[in-house]
C-alpha cells in the first residue's frame, strides 16, 4: 500500500474538515468530522448485521439508496445502539 500526501483530500474536488462539539470530554480532540465532494459521486456502505440499529444507520440507508452522495459525516465518541452497558 502506497500512502498518498493530502489524505481524504488528496483526490481533486474531495474538502474536509474536522471539529470539536461536545461528543467527547477531551476537548482537545476533534470528535465530529465533515468530507466533502464538489460533485456526487458514487456511494457505498457496510452495515451491522446487528438486530438492533439505530436511526443515523437507517437514515443513512435511505440517503445512499440510490448509490449517490455528496458528503459524509463522522463522529467519534458515541456509545453503540445497543451496548449492553447501556
Amino acid at each position: 500500500m502506497e500512502i498518498i500526501s493530502g489524505g481524504v483530500c488528496a483526490a481533486k474536488g474531495f474538502k474536509a474538515n474536522g471539529v470539536h462539539c461536545g461528543i467527547r470530554k477531551n476537548r482537545s480532540k476533534r470528535d465530529l468530522g465533515l468530507i466533502f465532494s464538489e460533485r456526487e459521486c458514487s456511494a457505498a456502505a457496510v452495515y451491522t448485521s446487528n438486530l438492533v440499529k439505530g436511526a443515523p444507520l437507517i437514515v443513512t440507508k435511505q440517503n445512499i439508496s440510490d448509490g449517490k452522495a455528496q458528503a459524509v459525516i463522522c463522529n467519534s465518541g458515541n456509545a453503540n445502539t445497543g451496548n449492553e452497558n447501556g
